[in-house]
This record gives C-alpha cells, structure tokens and sequence, in this order.
C-alpha cells in the first residue's frame, strides 16, 4: 500500500493573476484572504487552499501529494531512495505551502512532486461566491484530495514503475486512446492520477475538480459561456470513473475537468478492467486550445 493518501495541492503559473482570480469565481473558488500580488491562493473546503498560482510562463509548478504523518514521510523517503530517486526536505518551502514537512522530487517526466503532512485549516471557513460545494472528503474517515491530475509521459514504462511500483500507486483500470492509459488511485476516489504514453516532454493535460450535483455542473458552464472562457468539451459521461462533466481551458494552458458524481473503489471488491473508449456520451471537442 501506498504512504500517498490524497492528491492534496497543486501549484500553476500564469501570466496574468488577475485572470486566473476571475477564472476562480467562475469555478465557485474562493480567494483566500492570504493571497497577495505575487500569489494567489485558492480555497475549495476547509483547507487554507488547493490552488496557488504564481506568476511565470504558463503551465503545472508543482503538485503535492499528502501522506498522514512523519513517519509515512520518512517510510516513503527512504522507499524513493533505494529505487535510485533524490529528494530533498526544505522547511522554508514547508512553510510558504503551509505544511507541517514536505520531500521534493522529480519523477520520471521531470515534474516536480511535493509529499507533505500537516496542512493547515485556517479559522475561517470556505465560502464558495455562488454557492459551489466541492467533493474534497468521504463520507468515511480520510481525505480525498482536490480532484486528480492527468500527464504524459514519453516513457510510459518509466512513469508506471515510479508511480505503481516505487510509489504503491493502485490500478483502477485501463483505457485504450488508443495507446493504454494508466489510472490510479491512492484513496475511494477512482482516480487521483491518470497517465498515458505521447512523445515529447511531459505535460500535465489537466487537473479535475469535483462538485456535488450536475445543477452545479450546469451552472458553472452557463457561467463560464455568458463570460467568454474557452470551454474545451460539451458535457460528457466517462466510461470508467463515471463522471458527469465537461472540460474548460484555464489560464494556466491546460485543462480543467469540472464534474460530478465521481465514481469510488473499496479495494476489498474492485476489479481494474479495461475500457475501448473513454466516454459513454458527450465530451466532443469544441473550438481552439486556449494553451
């Protein structure tokens, strides 16, 4: 089993903060009262943010994957080293995520990854600007994390053995794009992780978010139509995790899947299969990348 418990936070660069903090409201996020004019801090539920975007070309800075407590760091730590991985602990950057420790290290695409435990809940509570509930926990004990994140690899064989071997990622399944595409889970969420074969350098393609019910979903794509925002799919059904959702272009150059009614794995009962096609409906492309 995995220390990794969540896909806890993710870091993106932009051009443009100001952008991305109009791009939040439209998402129901809200700014934390943190945030300054060099950073800007995104709340979805208790946490003090799940989203921190910085000035810089566009793109993924960093994503942070939580593990329990200090003794599920330092397991992990030393499990990355004997398969050959560096990392690095650096309590200043502990301190700028908001985290009680946090371990660095590249994976096999050259994506920096953050294990970390500890993250604080500030005093205040979430409040969405137009009444968004985000799905961050189970109804059970423990975390879910934001949503989970989607990236390429040139070397899928490398990606699998870092992730599912060195990192005790799960297999929820496969499916055929047509290349196989591995999907992983480190929690009930079906998949905190989805990763795939493509030439080139790695790239994340997008992140997901998960609301409570599809009169959210439809009312964030109402938003995001009336303001401009480039949406990248109509709504759609995938064949394997379930969710109801349609995919828009952030200011970060990649994507981001809003949905609904996420699929969930008990691991005492689930069996990985392999899907032909990644949607039961839906999800066509519409206009230009934005990236």
């Amino acid at each position: 089993m995995s220390e990794v418990v969540a896909c806890g936070y993710i870091g993106l660069t932009c051009g443009d903060l100001e952008e991305w903090r109009q791009f939040a409201g439209h998402l129901g996020m809200q700014v934390s009262g943190q945030s300054s004019g060099e950073k800007l801090l995104l709340r979805m539920d208790e946490r003090a943010y799940r989203i921190a975007v910085t000035p810089g070309e566009k793109g993924v800075q960093y994503v942070g994957w939580e593990v329990p407590n200090a003794a599920a760091l330092e397991r992990l730590r030393g499990r990355l080293a004997a398969a050959g991985v560096e990392t690095d602990a650096d309590d200043a950057v502990a301190k700028e995520r908001g985290v009680e420790a946090l371990v660095r290290c590249l994976d096999p695409g050259g994506n920096q990854l953050e294990f970390f435990y500890g993250a604080r809940i500030p005093a205040d509570s979430f409040v969405s600007p137009n009444g968004t509930s985000f799905v961050t926990s189970d109804r059970g004990p423990g975390d879910l994390g934001f949503g989970h994140v989607v990236v390429t690899f040139e070397d899928y064989e490398a990606a699998r053995k870092f992730y599912m071997d060195t990192l005790g990622f799960r297999v929820s399944d496969i499916c055929l794009l047509p290349d196989p595409w591995m999907f992983a889970h480190v929690n009930p969420r079906h998949h905190s992780l989805a990763f795939g074969p493509v030439p080139g350098p790695s790239t994340y393609h997008h992140f997901m978010l998960e609301v409570e019910s599809i009169d959210m979903v439809g009312l964030a794509f109402d938003r995001m139509t009336k303001a401009g925002v480039p949406i990248a799919t109509t709504l759609g059904k995938h064949t394997n995790d379930h969710m109801v959702s349609f995919y828009v272009h952030t200011p970060s150059g990649l994507e981001v899947e809003y949905g609904c009614a996420g699929r969930k794995i008990d691991d005492a009962a689930w069996s990985s299969t392999t899907y032909d096609s990644p949607s039961l409906w839906g999800h066509h492309p519409l206009g230009a990348s934005a990236a």
